[in-house]
């Protein structure tokens, strides 16, 4: 900033009279600065509902549109310590047996003590310790299947426990050597058959690392004395007659999700499971969840409707203008927030997007659905707007958390259970002709970019207008301040000249005077 000297001839305060004039210049891009404000917290605004909107339309309110939605079924088992069971939509009602021979099982071995030989002999074992001071050959090959893939182990005079173990756990295999109790425990990583692994050495001197050969039908030979194994079993039950195996506990079949916890086999008559305890399941229509669902529908509905109505209704914020950093100087900081929550509450009011996605959700509630040539709305199974000045917020009869119609019948769930394919028909129809509609509001146009209910494009555009604009008008005042400095520096030359010439005549004056 050039350093000026003002008011030397006039003995005026010309630099403060500059600045006085630039304040009036100066409204002119305070106004676009407050357009600028604005702007943003507009966006910010419509960025926040949009986000909310958005979650209602993939949320709750795809879901209720979905007829899958309504067609939830409990399952129960007369056991649940032996079969756990979960139904989906396309489960069959009824009563449904399932008997259980075996659980799946990871295969599990637990090996012998390992102990070294030699002069090294009653020292501990590590993962350090070669394997050869075990006694085990150094020109042995190790062969591990695991399922359907193979391994191998190449034995030298450098090997060592550790080498062993990372050898295992490569062919996938849980492996650890307990140096407290100087044993491997071994275990697949999966229940089942098809995860069975096998492990042969061609010295026959796996019982010197505390383990043994292996075998495909789970036996074992050459093995150390103290070495165990729980071989790998696949689940079966008897369903309804079938038999059904698994190499996981967790069987899906005819839209049942059965988790075996135990086996139904008495331990009396292993040969004929015919007196074995067999487990009922029972599939019923799960009314309380879909009463459940459509009451979440409801609630997430109104609270969204209410922030709308708020916004789209709010007060108007006439004579409010985002505050200036001199009026934010004379004001505490309370007063500042209260201003501005004035002006940032009332930017959506009257939206017309507002309006429009305001208007989807009322209209679309209150229609009604033809069902066997009747029509339904949402009255008819007690959920309505009960105040008019909610402005379109449901009430849903008998809810208990609801004051105004906790006392009433609970009309929705009495319908759930005599009639629960008409309130699926209006419901899905409802809610799908909302879901529909709020797809179209948002779609991408040049306004708007896809998924969004507001003219985000606009709003940006808009904004970096503005912005140019406020860059316009701060280099046009620049200009202002340095056309009154020359203004008024040219005034003051004028006047120096005018004093100087006044000196001298009156110098001249004087000297006639004396003569």
């Amino acid at each position: 900033m050039p350093l000026r000297m003002t008011g030397l001839a006039s003995g005026m305060d010309t630099e403060s009279m500059i600045q006085e004039l630039m304040k009036a210049q100066r409204m002119k891009s305070t106004k676009i600065e407050n357009k600028i404000t604005k702007l943003e917290w507009t966006q910010e605004k419509w960025k926040s509902l949009n986000s909310k909107i958005y979650s209602f339309y993939t949320g709750v309110l795809s879901k209720a549109r979905m007829e899958s939605s309504y067609l939830t079924k409990k399952a129960t088992s007369s056991n649940e310590g032996i079969v756990e069971v979960d139904a989906k939509f396309t489960a069959p009602e009824g009563t449904h047996t399932i008997k259980v021979n075996s659980k799946a099982s990871s295969q599990f071995v637990t090996g012998g003590e390992v102990q070294l030989t030699g002069e090294k002999a009653g020292q501990k074992v590590t993962y350090n310790t070669l394997l050869k001071d075990l006694g085990f050959g150094t020109t042995s090959e190790v062969n591990i299947t695991v399922g359907t893939e193979s391994f191998k182990f190449q034995m030298d005079e450098s090997k060592t426990i550790g080498d062993f173990v990372e050898t295992l756990q490569d062919a996938g295999l849980n492996v650890s050597f307990d140096t407290t109790y100087q044993r491997f425990f071994i275990s697949s990583k999966e229940t089942g058959l098809q995860n069975k692994f096998m492990i042969s050495s061609t010295g026959n001197d796996l019982d010197k690392l505390g383990l043994g050969t292996i075998n495909d039908d789970g036996t074992i030979t050459n093995g150390a004395k103290d070495l165990t194994v729980v071989f790998a079993s696949d689940a079966e039950i008897i369903y309804n007659g079938a038999t059904l195996t698994s190499s996981s506990n967790t069987l899906s079949v005819n839209g049942l999700s059965i988790t075996v916890k135990g086996v139904t086999d008495k331990g009396n008559n292993v040969i004929d499971p015919s007196d074995d305890e067999v487990i009922n399941i029972n599939i019923n229509n799960d009314t309380q969840a879909v009463y459940d669902m459509i009451t979440d529908f409801i609630k997430s509905y109104n609270e969204l409707l209410k922030e709308v109505n708020t916004g789209y209704y709010a007060d108007s914020s006439r004579g409010y203008d985002p505050l200036t950093d001199e009026q934010r100087k004379a004001m505490s900081d309370e007063e500042v927030e209260k201003w501005e929550n004035k002006i940032k509450d009332s930017l959506l009011r009257r939206d017309n997007n507002l309006y429009s996605v305001m208007n989807a959700m009322k209209a679309h509630m209150s229609q009604k659905v033809a069902v066997n040539n009747k029509g339904y709305s949402l009255v008819d199974f007690g959920v309505a707007a009960v105040d008019y000045s909610e402005k379109g917020i449901l009430h849903i009869n008998g809810d208990e958390d609801d004051t105004l119609v906790a006392i009433k019948e609970n009309d929705l769930m009495k319908a759930l259970t005599e009639d629960p394919e008409t309130v699926m028909k209006v419901f899905t129809e409802r809610a799908g002709d909302l879901y529909k509609t709020m797809s179209e509001q948002m779609k991408s146009t040049s306004l708007r970019s896809a998924l969004n209910f507001y003219n985000d494009k606009l709003m940006s555009k808009t904004l970096k207008q503005y912005k140019e604009d406020l860059s316009d008008m701060e280099n046009k005042l620049i200009g202002i301040e340095n056309r009154y400095y020359r203004q008024f520096a040219a005034m003051e030359t004028a006047l120096s000249q005018m004093n100087a010439q006044s000196s001298s005549m009156a110098s001249l004056l004087g000297l006639n005077t004396q003569k």
